[in-house]
Parts: C-alpha cells; structure tokens; sequence
C-alpha cells in the first residue's frame, strides 16, 4: 500500500501556471461523408498510437483526424510522438491543438528560470524536454552546471518539434461540435475561455457549458468518472452536450489510447470507439465468472475505511457512501492521513475463452489489466494455463 502523505497526484498538474489570454480556435466545415477521429492524450505512446491509427483504418485522404492535445510526458516515447503528428499535419484534414504537458515542455525550453526548470526534473526525473536532451547526451546534471548552455543546444536540435509544440491552437469548432483539451468555461461566449482553464480544468464532465454545440474533451481520463462505468472508455452526456475521450494512456494503472470516431449520415450524427491498450496481451484459455459488481471510487473526494485483509487485498468501506468491497494494496494509498483508491472496489471481471486480455499488472494470483469489452479489473491467473 503507497503511502505518501505529503501531497495528492494531483498536485504536479498544479504547479504550472498559465496566462489568461483567449483561445486561438480554427473553425472549418467537415464534408458531411468524412469521418471525424479524436484521439487525446498521447503521453508519448508512440507504439500504441500508430498501432491505433492502423486498427481504425485511418485514411488520409478522406478522414479527419483531431488529435486533443497531450502529445508527450509520461510515456517513453514522445520524440516519435512529436514528429509523427508534425508528419500527420501536413495534410490539411490534420489538426492538433494543445494540451497541459505540451505547455509544460515549451515552457522548460523557452521561460522557465533554472530553479523552475529543475524543480520539474525533480518533481518528472523523465519528461519529454529531458528525453530530448538525452538524445545529445545530456543530462540533469548538465543543466544544473551550465543551464543556458545546456538548453541552447536543445532548443537548437529540436527547434522545429518546439515550434511545433508552441504554435498549437486552442480549440477545433466545426459544424456540431467544439474540440478542447480540457474544456470551455460556463459563459455564452465561451470563445472567451482563459488558456488556463481550457487546458488544466479537471473533472470537466461534472460540469456544464453553455454553448450550443457539443463539447470533445480529453485530459481528465475517463476512468475517473462514474460514468465510464470501470473502463477507460469513452462517455457521453447528451444532456450536457459534452463527450470525454481520454482512456488513460500511461497515467492510470491499465491504461489504453481511444479513437472516438464521428460518423454524420445526413443530419444524424454517429459514434463509435476503437481502443488498444499499453499492455501486452494474453489469451484467455479457460471461462471464469465473477457474480461481483464493481462499486466505482472517486480518487480524489472518497476515503476509505480498512475493515479487514484477504491477501493481498483490503476490505475497505467508502466512507461517504457506506459501499464496501475489495481493493488491492497497490491500488491504493495515504495522503492528507487519509486512504485513497485508485481503482474500483470488488473490480474482477468475467472473461471467455478465446478473448484477449491486456496485463497492466499482476498479484499471486491474478492479472491486472483490459479486457476486450473495455472493463478493467483482475481475472485469476488460471484463466491462461
């Protein structure tokens, strides 16, 4: 069980500060026979990324594709990332607009003081800026000796990738729908939305918005939501009028990169989702079903209750709503003196022979991971002998 009672998880994507000018938006009419594919929140998954372009059948020529912003940090590859997407924007039926990270890694380039600049390293040891320092052989301790020197040379090597980065619009407006890292305040002229808030506003679904169209969003992973019904799936509230699209890649536990896909027959709009997870894959060899129902957690506002042990999990109680139920020591932790979880309670799922499942993660005697529906939790390792 992780014990830290220092500070939430949360508090990293606080420490960046963001001005309060307007969002730049690009506004364009998409033919009523194209598709639309949204992916967010890249993380510098490069692998899981071009593998997920293939597995959506993305066409160039006739799609459009919305890429959300978060193209980097977290994940290990996020040069690759960076330059597939510079790539991908040579066709004009390409758009990327930024997300929190991406800000983050042109800010070390280019504004941050040394102390800044280090503090980030010491808060990430391994962040996309760094990655690209390591490709010339520096390391943190050539900025901490010679700091302007040492980001020169980077800021050189990798001129075009940070141009890239630091010219990414706001927000994509189309016909039916808004397109926005994080999301749009609660105004009628929500054009007007501060660069802080369309980038860093957590728990974006919970809320509301005024405009008349329907808002795509990433960089809250979905998971964390009620709603997503333990995946990492992609969800809808179409009284609201806003759709989340982040699944999680390389921040959750079991994460996966989503392609939320907009199909428009005449004046009826269409969704569809096609997902691949981080993890590799196994085949399940023999059925197993679990009568047990997930009980959702919220990470962040639940505290939890240790009522017991059963191995290596917890029986725990959600003190705000009375639920009880099992939740791995690994996926779980203090902060505030207060126990959190990160999954959901009781999270073990049925699975068929012949299906696939992702492992994120593995006990004595279960796997951790994806199913094929979407659903996260443990199956028992004898599914796969």
């Amino acid at each position: 069980m992780r014990n830290d009672n220092k500070k939430s998880p949360l508090l990293w994507g606080l420490l960046l500060s963001y001005g309060d000018k307007n969002m730049d938006i690009i506004t364009l009419s998409v033919p009523r026979k194209a598709r639309i594919i949204c992916i967010s929140d890249i993380h510098g998954c490069y692998s899981a990324f071009d593998a997920l372009l293939k597995k959506c059948g993305y066409d160039n020529g006739s799609d459009y594709l919305f890429i959300l912003g978060d193209l980097v940090e977290k994940g290990k590859e996020n040069i690759a990332v960076i330059r597939k997407v510079m790539e991908l924007c040579q066709s004009p039926n390409v758009i990327c607009i930024k997300g929190n990270n991406d800000t983050m890694c042109v800010r070390m380039a280019f504004s941050d003081s040394r102390e800044k600049f280090l503090s980030r390293l010491d808060n990430r040891p391994f962040n996309c800026y760094i990655e690209m320092a390591q490709e010339l052989g520096l390391a943190k301790e050539d900025f901490e000796k010679r700091f302007e020197e040492s980001r020169e040379k980077v800021n050189k090597a990798f001129e075009a990738e940070l141009s890239f980065m630091s010219s990414l619009p706001l927000a994509i407006e189309t016909e039916e729908h808004i397109f926005i890292h994080a999301g749009i305040e609660n105004r009628p002229d929500w054009q007007n939305t501060s660069e802080r808030f369309a980038l860093t506003e957590p728990w974006y679904f919970n809320k509301e918005h005024q405009a008349d169209k329907i808002v795509v969003c990433g960089h809250y992973p979905t998971y964390n939501f009620e709603a997503a019904n333990n995946t990492n799936l992609p969800i809808i509230d179409k009284d609201k009028k806003i759709i989340c699209i982040d699944g999680g890649a390389a921040t959750k536990g079991a994460g996966q990169l989503n392609a939320f896909i907009i199909n428009r027959s005449k004046d009826v709009y269409g969704y569809e989702t096609v997902f691949e997870p981080l993890h590799p894959r196994k085949t399940v060899k023999r059925s197993v079903t679990d009568s047990r129902k997930p009980i959702y957690v919220n990470w962040e506002s639940h505290e939890l209750t240790v009522m017991g042990k059963q191995k290596d999990f917890l029986e725990v109680k959600i003190n705000q709503t009375g639920e009880t139920g099992l939740i791995h020591e690994n996926r779980c932790g203090y902060w505030d003196e207060k126990l959190h979880g990160w999954t959901y309670l009781d999270a073990f799922l049925s699975v068929s022979a012949g299906e696939s499942f992702a492992i994120a993660d593995e006990t004595e005697e279960y796997f951790f991971g994806i199913a094929e529906n979407g659903q996260v939790g443990f199956v028992p390792k004898s599914c796969f002998d």
